[in-house]
């Protein structure tokens, strides 16, 4: 009795089954709907026309697998997608003093998890001790990775006088799960109230970072 492979529904003959071509013709139909990838190299690949749109090959010199158009190869989309952004506010803060920015928005088509990654540059006056503090945020909301946030601590170098800016950077690193649609990343950026110094004299001068989706999630 004939029975079918587990995997493309083809049919499997005994010695009692009629030799019908309709049936080498349907096994040639399925077999074609599944091409699966072509093994060339990059100096070999097949000579392909419209017809061929969306099958793949493989080369096994560059270990690259490559998706025919119809028209033109191209690399298959599986990097993580990456939005960047830069915001340079300028931004004058007293001591405990609480500010927000938007790097950028983009749009997301598959859910995952957005990994954000900061570089912040600010300046402080030397006649202050500042502790200043920051934040990644997704959506709005901080997503910091870790119990607390990216933590400085600049001491008094001046005890009198104008005071001169001194210029510092700092990381912030944020991880939060998303869905598929739009969305935004940013800093939240303060000065703690914990300074030594009566005021604190800080300005934030720029934010630059990217936003990455590092995974997806089955649906």
């Amino acid at each position: 009795m004939s029975n079918t492979t587990p995997r493309l529904g083809l049919k499997t003959y005994d010695t009692s089954d009629p030799f019908l071509r309709q049936d080498f013709n349907d096994q040639s139909a399925k077999l074609d709907a599944y091409p699966g990838a072509f093994i060339c190299t990059s100096a070999s690949r097949p000579a392909w026309g419209p017809s061929q749109a969306g099958m793949r090959i493989y080369e096994t010199d560059t270990r690259r697998e490559l998706v025919w158009t119809g028209t033109a190869w191209r690399a298959k989309l599986d990097a993580p997608p990456v939005w960047t952004g830069y915001v340079q506010p300028v931004a004058a803060m007293g001591k405990d003093t609480h500010v927000y920015y938007k790097l950028g928005t983009f749009q997301v088509n598959r859910p995952g998890a957005l990994l954000v990654h900061l570089e912040v540059e600010f300046s402080c006056q030397s006649i202050y001790t500042a502790n200043v503090a920051a934040r990644a945020q997704v959506d709005g909301s901080d997503s910091h990775i870790g119990s607390t946030a990216s933590y400085m601590r600049v001491g008094q170098t001046n005890t009198s006088g104008a005071g001169w800016s001194r210029h510092f950077m700092m990381g912030a690193v944020g991880l939060r799960a998303v869905g598929v649609g739009s969305h935004n990343f940013g800093i939240h950026f303060y000065t703690s109230p914990t300074a030594t110094t009566s005021a604190v004299s800080v300005s934030l001068e720029s934010v630059r970072g990217y936003a990455m989706l590092v995974n997806s999630q089955d649906t």
